[in-house]
């Protein structure tokens, strides 16, 4: 759980995925290529190939992502943000089930927008 003044410094921002592709010598991560608009291009891992999601699903899209995250190395390389999702499942924080993730859709509003 987190507190609310807590909730209110995450940074969720609209991101145009302009290339993607699979991470060799990983089963699970789609390697996405981001553009924010003002504030850049970003490189955002997302470990979703298990669920049978392929790179293209991501490819000339815009999605939902958090941008105000430490970078985190995967694979050698930093991963900077997170793309949302839902799994539609009543679990606990921290687990994760079978069911494929959804993916927030964000077409239609405009490249860097602030969300949150």
């Amino acid at each position: 759980m987190i507190k609310i003044d807590q909730f209110a410094q995450v940074e969720i921002r609209v991101g145009y995925v302009e290339a993607a592709e699979d991470v060799e010598k990983s089963e699970k991560l789609i390697r996405l290529h981001v553009d924010f608009g003002e504030i850049g291009k970003r490189t955002i891992f997302t470990g979703v190939r298990p669920y049978g999601y392929k790179a293209d699903d991501f490819k000339d899209k815009r999605f939902l992502f958090v941008t105000n995250l430490e970078y985190r190395k995967m694979m050698g390389e930093e991963s900077q943000g997170m793309i949302l999702a839902v799994d539609g499942l009543d679990l606990s924080f921290g687990e994760h089930g079978s069911v494929k993730p959804m993916f927030i859709s964000a077409e239609g509003l405009p490249v860097g927008a602030k969300v949150r």
